[in-house]
């Protein structure tokens, strides 16, 4: 029995691997375009939602002050912050030599129906003026070339939509370990899915935006950036998913106690709010992912074989996956611990949810009920 699974795993391995690697060939890196201005520079408004993000605020909004790219604005939805956000703002909107460029809003209480960063995000197109909309959060830095080397990639791929997986950045060790897990399951999944959507940069044409329904559309969903891209694909738009190394950096979390309460909110909604594909995709987690670091260790030496020629598959994604990322290879070793944390945290994901009837998220709490109401409706 035992021999037979370490067959089945050993080819649905080699399958992921070939879908995984011919698919990053398809994608974009944004360093690689000019940094030289365009021949032409549509006007961008960059929208960005901040809740609490005061220890991370003043030096996102800076970066993006500070662009090369003449044409564009910046609009900070404030969002009921209880931190010093709001007063980082006003600092930038006093003293920063771009500072007519930026427009701060705020919002004091949000309405019935909506999440919090997706009525935010809303909010801020209203007083959008650019021909293209960046979405990004509050706690991302960019590099002064971002904008540039987005136009260009956008023309030249004649995009409707350009969305960029930041380059992460700091955290302990066992959280750089499942960084490095996350991202090549995070892209595979991207792949397989055939469209793509990161929260840190969302980019897509406004006229696009207003098409598939806007943020209006996916007022209660948790990943409202996977989803609106969704939509773009759906609707028969140009995307492009690409990476963001040495442009756009952010540091998710600091360890994995961190990982653990922040991947709460959006896990059991990936899986539709079903306790059946959390089940499900546990065990082919726990199978592909954690039994081939158990099997090697079988008395049968066609079973150790399949086995280790699956963690051979493994180990050679890790190596290549340093072409789009800064952690090291060696982090494959990792794997079966990674492996165990994400079903921990899809089962953790579900089980506090479906306990509490709800999930919270930066204070605010919204029901199940209305959130797998609004899941049907996708």
């Amino acid at each position: 029995m035992l021999m037979i699974l370490s067959i089945f795993v050993f080819l649905g391995a080699l399958f992921i691997f070939f879908q995984w690697y011919y698919g990053t060939k398809n994608l974009a890196i944004l360093d690689n375009y000019p940094r030289h201005l365009p021949s032409s520079t549509p006007f961008i408004s960059v929208i960005v939602a901040a809740k609490n993000e005061e220890k991370e605020i003043y030096k996102s909004i800076h970066s993006l002050l500070d662009q090369h790219y003449p044409s564009y604005e910046v609009i900070v939805t404030n969002d009921r912050s209880t931190d010093e956000t709001l007063t980082f703002l006003k600092q930038l909107k006093e003293t920063h030599r771009n500072r007519k460029k930026l427009t701060i809003t705020t919002i004091h209480s949000l309405p019935h129906g909506w999440l919090g960063k997706n009525h935010a995000l809303y909010e801020g197109t209203k007083l959008a003026k650019g021909e293209w909309l960046l979405f990004a959060d509050g706690d991302v830095i960019f590099s002064k070339e971002t904008l540039t080397k987005s136009v260009h990639c956008v023309t030249k791929n004649k995009l409707d939509h350009l969305t960029i997986i930041p380059e992460n950045i700091g955290g302990s060790l066992a959280y750089r370990a499942f960084h490095s897990y996350w991202s090549i399951l995070g892209v595979w999944n991207f792949i397989q899915l055939k469209h793509a959507g990161v929260g840190a940069y969302n980019m897509l044409r406004s006229s696009v935006y207003e098409k598939i329904g806007t943020h209006r559309s996916l007022a209660m969903v948790p990943d409202d950036d996977l989803k609106l891209g969704k939509r773009v694909v759906q609707t028969g738009y140009r995307q492009q998913l690409g990476f963001g190394k040495n442009l756009i950096r952010i540091q998710w979390y600091k360890n994995i106690p961190q990982v653990i309460t922040g991947l709460e909110k959006n896990l059991f909604a990936f899986m539709r709010y079903s306790v059946f594909l959390v089940m499900l995709f546990s065990i082919l987690l726990f199978m592909f992912h954690v039994l081939p670091f158990i099997g090697i260790t079988s008395s049968d030496l066609l079973t150790r074989v399949f086995f280790l020629a699956t963690i051979f598959i493994y180990a050679t994604m890790y190596w290549y996956n340093k072409k789009f990322v800064k952690d090291s290879p060696w982090f494959f070793l990792f794997m079966p611990l990674n492996g165990l944390l994400f079903i921990l945290c899809l089962c953790r994901s579900a089980f506090v949810t479906i306990k509490n009837g709800r999930i919270e998220w930066r204070g605010t709490h919204y029901s199940l009920k209305e959130l797998r109401q609004q899941m049907k409706n996708q």
